[in-house]
């Protein structure tokens, strides 16, 4: 299948699509379950159990293998940030997730929303990304930058910053750099397209705001690149 714009649809961009129809209605936060059923009946043919068919040969019922495949592991849906488990077995989109379903929904010409706000002429943030935003700049990382006290920063500040622990998996670190890198990278979109009335709580958004916090995320990366290594090298073990 391709989207309206052209591009064909991967397995994680199908599985992601699939994420959004949950959360769309309603479930923020789901369990591995759900989105088993839920990828199942908008993909079935992607994600159902072979040899199960009906007369059009389509799947009769879901393969929970093919999703678990996905959500564990180094598989992009997680690596890139899109999906964080925020319990056991339980799920939700990011707000970079958010924005990327969005996007694909747009292309394949379902999402009214992504094409009113793209018909007004300017790139703006949803709620989802603003309020993630106005998380970072209150981040201690962030104000010892501006004070100009960089060797007061902790490795406790920079995972508080990526909201991460020095427990975390590698996924889940991989994710959350993602995800950070996504919000500074649709704040920078934002301004430069012109919508720098979006306020974050520290006055409206400008360009000195995503070079801070560009600055901030490379500098931790580089000043605890042994802490960040350590993390690496921990696989995730936990079951789906």
């Amino acid at each position: 299948m391709t989207t309206g714009m052209g591009k064909r649809l991967t397995v994680s961009d199908k599985l992601l699509l699939a994420a959004r129809d949950l959360d769309v209605d309603g479930a923020r936060t789901f369990t591995a379950e759900d989105l088993v059923v839920a990828a199942w009946r908008r993909f079935p043919r992607a994600f159902g159990l072979r040899g199960y068919n009906d007369e059009d040969g389509v799947p009769l019922y879901p393969d929970s293998n093919r999703v678990f495949a996905e959500i564990m592991g180094s598989k992009p849906v997680r690596k890139r940030g899109f999906l964080v488990k925020v319990g056991r077995k339980t799920y939700g989109l990011t707000a970079s997730g958010r924005e990327v379903t969005s996007e694909l929904a747009l292309g394949m010409g379902s999402d009214h929303d992504a094409i009113s706000a793209q018909a007004s002429g300017k790139d703006t943030l949803p709620r989802e990304i603003v309020a993630k935003l106005q998380r970072l700049l209150k981040c201690r990382a962030v104000e010892r930058t501006q004070q100009g006290e960089l060797q007061r920063i902790t490795f406790h500040d920079a995972c508080v910053f990526w909201g991460i622990t020095p427990g975390s998996t590698s996924i889940e670190l991989e994710g959350a750099l993602a995800e950070v890198k996504s919000i500074i990278e649709h704040t920078a979109a934002a301004v430069h397209s012109g919508a720098s009335e979006l306020h974050t709580g520290r006055g409206d958004l400008s360009q000195s705001t995503t070079d801070l916090l560009r600055a901030v995320h490379s500098h931790l990366q580089d000043r605890f690149s042994s802490e960040l290594a350590v993390i690496r090298q921990r696989t995730d073990q936990r079951k789906a």
